[in-house]
């Protein structure tokens, strides 16, 4: 057997340096082997495998994992295994077309037989053209025709100044922040009848400008319903995934910057790095996407979530009463009180520096009250109160200063508001002064008892029976000095 650190392959024995391939079969090969390394990788990773048990080591000179002394056949075997094993595998029925420029690096993938768009220097006489393109291999493309290896055709292509994109696109596509009590399509959900196909995760590489993914499965052969495999619902994911590669996507520093400057799609409960959360619509899907914003490049990576429809909002939608002043309602109720029986907890938010964001954090109160029912009657009071009263720090003065009649008493910066749904009352205390928390309490109504749960008349009687009676008192004390009683 050939060492994997042979001249064939990237990494050599002894030292660390790239022999240019004489030929595109072997350049073919070492990237097949290169993408395995990082499965592997990756994977040993995520699983915590002991160090003297894992067939790769990360190179942080290279910013990519790196084959230990191996045959090529043995880390092929591991990466079967893992593909073959996990719940989630690597769809094998997938045929995608990579595209890649001059350095390498990935643009954009199509299925295979769709078109991709040529668009040629002004004064070619060729303007724009649409080609069809068929699968031949991992790095083998058919285009109008002539086959080409991809790095053959980004190579022709700079070379006359050409660009080529994908004939189909999302045009217009809008990214924009999850909403309150989306957070769970952001992440692996085992929730039953959750309609999720599977997932693409990905990372940068160690320059930051590289773009890695792989796509992965939520459904199996045995439930019968493999949509990942249909080429209408791969061409709108490849076109979805260049759509976030054109902004949020294009690269480390991009991702950076995007979710930097939305701080209200930041994930609660995250680790070390920090998360975000966002989703981009089509007519019959969406796409939620998890950045993990890391400092470094090597650290940051993403997810993308496919739902095969888009996620319902738990059903119907949670009727809410008219919004009304807090003027004749005890005041208590727009204070923290977790100790209230009837209390389900409180929301605690502001609108940032600038006054156009939204951060908030959610504090429990009665035990196990914060079910699946009341999370989405949640978001529905959330987003109607967001229309207006906790738009924005203008919009929640001006509505305040509108309703005098609900500033709380003995607090002129603070105002009170009521919503009522039909389990539920929710009390909202707003500030109309900057750099200040709003708060929204979420309380249960009151259960009427029950005729089973009220005490029997024998009960009762036996109970005041065992009730301990206060001590008599002495009639010498009922008694003036003289001698009278009182």
């Amino acid at each position: 057997m050939t060492d994997i650190c042979d001249t064939h392959a990237y990494w050599v024995r002894g030292s660390r340096y790239y022999r240019e391939p004489r030929t595109l079969e072997i350049k073919a090969e070492q990237q097949r082997l290169y993408e395995q390394a990082q499965a592997v990788g990756a994977w040993e990773k995520s699983r915590r495998v002991p160090e003297s048990e894992r067939l790769t080591w990360y190179d942080t000179d290279f910013g990519s994992f790196v084959p230990k002394h191996i045959t090529p056949e043995q880390l092929t075997a591991r990466y079967n295994e893992i593909t073959q094993n996990e719940a989630n595998i690597m769809s094998e029925d997938i045929k995608l077309i990579r595209f890649v420029n001059s350095d390498g690096v990935e643009l954009f993938k199509i299925p295979d037989g769709a078109n991709i768009r040529v668009v040629y220097l002004p004064g070619d006489g060729r303007g724009i053209q649409t080609f069809p393109c068929k699968h031949l291999g991992s790095h083998h493309v058919r285009v109008n025709g002539n086959d080409y290896h991809i790095d053959e055709w980004a190579s022709r292509m700079k070379a006359i100044g050409a660009r080529y994109e994908p004939e189909v696109q999302l045009r217009g596509a809008e990214i924009v922040p999850i909403s309150l009590g989306e957070e769970k399509f952001c992440t692996y959900n085992r929730e039953d009848g959750n309609t999720c196909i599977g997932h693409i995760s990905g990372e940068f590489g160690q320059s930051g400008n590289r773009f890695f993914s792989g796509w992965y499965n939520h459904t199996t052969r045995s439930e019968g319903d493999w949509t990942d495999t249909t080429p209408e619902f791969q061409a709108e994911l490849q076109s979805a995934v260049y759509a976030l590669r054109q902004d949020l996507l294009k690269n480390h520093d991009s991702m950076l910057t995007f979710c930097q400057s939305r701080p209200e799609a930041k994930l609660p409960d995250s680790d070390d790095h920090e998360h975000y959360g966002f989703k981009l619509e089509t007519e019959s899907r969406q796409y939620f996407i998890r950045c993990f914003a890391a400092a470094t490049n090597h650290e940051s990576r993403f997810i993308i979530y496919a739902y095969a429809d888009k996620p319902a909002r738990e059903q119907e939608r949670t009727p809410v009463m008219e919004v009304l002043p807090g003027k004749d309602i005890d005041r208590s109720m727009f204070y923290q009180s977790n100790k209230d029986s009837l209390s389900v907890g409180y929301m605690r938010g502001d609108f940032g520096k600038g006054g156009g964001e939204f951060w908030h954090n959610w504090f429990d109160g009665g035990e196990g009250k914060n079910t699946p029912e009341f999370k989405a009657e949640l978001q529905t009071v959330v987003e109607l109160l967001r229309q207006d009263i906790l738009k924005d720090l203008r919009s929640s003065q001006n509505y305040c200063y509108q309703h005098p009649e609900a500033q709380l008493l003995g607090d002129v910066h603070r105002y009170g508001f009521k919503l009522e749904t039909e389990s539920r009352n929710y009390f909202v205390r707003c500030t109309v002064l900057p750099n200040d928390y709003f708060y929204v309490f979420a309380y249960d109504k009151a259960a009427p008892v029950l005729e089973q749960e009220k005490p029997s008349v024998l009960k009762q009687i036996r109970d005041a029976e065992n009730t301990p009676k206060p001590p008599r008192k002495s009639r010498a004390l009922n008694k003036k000095k003289d001698g009278t009683e009182l």
